[in-house]
């Protein structure tokens, strides 16, 4: 099943969030949300109020017949996130975590609001890139630190990523003014697969299904709060 069958699968008669659903508009959940019966759909997102994306983001929702009466700006880092936001049944949090120099910590917050089910989506990358400008061969559960990569290793993933397009700071393009721990924007982040499900089951989740997109270079996977946990 994709994403989408998910959140239309578990969403009926639920509270429903979208985490950083902002970017590109047209990947939010919201309006699958609401047009599957979600009880209450909110958007939240670190942009600023007034940022075009969030005018975008309304148009799109009068565009598909949808309401979104909650939406507020946050940073999920924000140690009073939670208190401020509430909880949810089901949140969806997609193409954020690789972007948080903490990642452990993000999802541990995400889960502080998350009262069921989690639908948490991720750049992942392979256990084995290889092309014309060399091989990196990971051990499975492992990540890699992008400020810290080898100029061959950049290489080798700036060669992977822009096979799909994909040119990333640090990587393809500078970091202009640096590495600074309040900059989400930067990807810091490539993870296994198997190291995204090992946080989220840290986090105190049980991951029943992962599914993979954008040819290989994205996973996304269904979890549930693991009652059994601490």
């Amino acid at each position: 099943m994709s994403c989408n069958e998910w959140i239309q699968a578990v969403v009926r008669g639920k509270t429903f969030a979208d985490v950083g659903g902002l970017w590109g508009t047209v990947n939010e959940q919201v309006t699958v949300a609401a047009k599957a019966g979600a009880a209450e759909v909110t958007m939240m997102d670190i942009a600023p109020l007034d940022h075009e994306m969030w005018s975008k983001f309304h148009e799109r929702c009068r565009e598909q017949g949808v309401v979104c009466t909650r939406y507020m700006q946050g940073n999920i880092d924000d140690p009073h996130f939670p208190e401020r936001v509430g909880s949810f049944d089901v949140v969806h949090c997609a193409g954020v975590v690789y972007h948080c120099p903490n990642p452990l910590y993000s999802i541990s917050q995400l889960a502080r609001i998350t009262r069921k089910t989690m639908i948490l989506g991720s750049t992942v990358i392979p256990l084995r890139i290889s092309n014309d400008a060399g091989t990196i061969a990971m051990e499975d559960n492992t990540a890699l630190l992008i400020p810290a990569l080898s100029d061959r290793q950049k290489r080798v993933v700036a060669v992977y990523f822009e096979a799909v397009g994909a040119k990333i700071a640090g990587i393809s393009l500078p970091v202009e003014s640096g590495w600074s721990l309040n900059d989400y924007a930067l990807w810091w982040y490539l993870f296994t697969t198997n190291f995204v499900a090992g946080l989220l089951e840290v986090c105190g989740f049980k991951v029943l299904e992962t599914t993979s997109e954008w040819q290989g270079r994205a996973a996304y996977f269904l979890a549930e709060r693991d009652t059994g946990s601490r």
